[in-house]
């Protein structure tokens, strides 16, 4: 179990980012009636929180990749696939 803050360390983000994420964005995998509070604190566990932050790298660097490599077909004149 993990803090937002604890998160944020983890994943090189500031714990404003991730309570951003954990907002807005549908894809987050802990719903908010299933953190823990202990205190002042909320608790999600790791393990999908850990999953969900590699999912999103993995389409941020799909994303760049996908970008480029269209950027220059449509620079070269290429048809695209």
């Amino acid at each position: 179990m993990v803090t937002l803050a604890e998160i944020a360390r983890r994943v090189n983000l500031s714990k404003q980012r991730v309570s951003q994420l954990a907002d807005r964005d549908p894809d987050w995998p802990v719903p908010r009636d299933k953190w823990q509070q202990v205190g002042r604190y909320y608790f999600l566990p790791w393990e999908p929180v850990k999953a969900y932050f590699e999912q999103r790298e993995q389409e941020a660097r799909h994303g760049v990749s996908f970008k480029i490599k269209h950027q220059r077909r449509a620079e070269r004149g290429d048809q695209q696939e």
